[in-house]
């Protein structure tokens, strides 16, 4: 069953964690959000939980049994109920929610301008080659001459676009999808940043995103009172990055061998240079936590910047490129029209 966005978890966990804070049961907390819950199903999904709380008295068994809610969250619950920081940690939660759905929908909103930018005008140029050549050779043919070289090539390829039209909606139909099954699907996501991470000028972006999601996770895992293996072991899944993924496996290992928390982040090299530095001076201060959090935001900001830059040089190289190819649809037409206009008058 498909999990609530982040943006609907932000949503639920804040308005708990507001609850939890004004001394309400849990129970009596998802009452209060039933009846002031905006749609039926919803509301029925409340009233579900409720009824679960009453039979078993756990938040966590509660979430787990809608399907709606990420094993992380769930597990987060479960120790903020165990440990009697429940409110605590579905703030902490809400934060991290609010965090994930701002940054990605900064990473959508830039790069969304870009692609509706290339699908408009490769709209222009399909409907120069399949409308506006045929009216061009309607005229050559008035004139007794007939299109050549570059020109009837262009001429040509319209003709297969017409012919083709279907196939090729279907192949745009495809292509849309799998899209969409990149941006939205977990796995679609992990093949996406394997490939951008291939691509120069773009593989800082994927690696800002691992490291920001997993210092947001550790982060709340410490303020959680997760031990760390247990923390390591919610983090893991939002990992999408091959090479992150091959250091965090291996400051598990270490973690599983005994090592100290922050020896498994440094020896594993999953924290280099400055940040493993600042891991080091938080943890001996006992801000770990904090640490982590800050460390979270700058990942963060580094993953908006990388993007933003791509985007500035995507968007006039993607101008550029249609604009040659829409002058040169015209060039190829208009050229052997003006010569004969040229005899004309001469």
């Amino acid at each position: 069953m498909k999990t609530l966005n982040n943006q609907e978890l932000a949503h639920f966990c804040e308005q708990f964690a507001i609850i939890l804070h004004s001394g309400i049961a849990a129970i009596d907390g998802l009452s209060i959000l039933a009846e002031n819950s905006d749609g039926t199903q919803d509301e029925q999904l409340l009233q579900k939980m409720q009824q679960d709380m009453e039979e078993y008295g756990s938040l966590a068994h509660a979430l787990e049994q809608t399907g709606f809610f990420p094993d992380s969250m769930i597990s987060y619950v479960q120790v903020g109920e165990e440990t009697g920081c429940l409110d605590e940690v579905m703030q902490n939660l809400a934060v991290h929610y609010k965090n994930e759905y701002a940054v990605s929908t900064q990473i959508k909103s830039a790069i969304s301008y870009p692609l509706l930018m290339l699908v408009m005008m490769g709209a222009v140029i399909v409907i120069l080659l399949v409308k506006v050549l045929p009216v061009f050779q309607q005229v050559f043919n008035q004139l007794g001459m007939e299109m050549s070289g570059i020109s009837k090539g262009l001429l040509n390829a319209g003709s297969s676009i017409s012919r083709y039209s279907t196939v090729l909606l279907i192949l745009a139909v495809l292509l849309a999808g799998g899209i969409l099954f990149l941006i939205l699907h977990p796995a679609g996501r992990k093949a996406a940043s394997r490939v951008i991470a291939k691509i120069p000028g773009l593989k800082n972006i994927p690696i800002s995103r691992d490291y920001g999601r997993l210092t947001q996770a550790l982060a709340l895992g410490l303020r959680s009172g997760l031990t760390p293996e247990r923390s390591m072991e919610l983090a893991k899944p939002l990992l999408n990055h091959p090479e992150i993924q091959a250091s965090f496996d291996k400051a598990t290992s270490l973690l599983n061998e005994g090592a100290s928390y922050l020896d498994a982040m440094t020896e594993s090299g999953l924290f280099k240079g400055m940040d493993a530095r600042l891991i080091a001076i938080g943890f001996r201060t006992g801000a770990s936590d904090e640490v982590m959090n800050s460390l979270s935001e700058k990942y963060q900001e580094q993953a908006l910047v990388s993007v933003s830059n791509a985007v500035s040089v995507m968007e006039p190289t993607i101008i550029i490129i249609l604009s040659v190819m829409v002058g040169l649809v015209l060039l190829a037409v208009m050229m052997p029209l003006l010569g004969v206009f040229s005899g004309m008058i001469g």
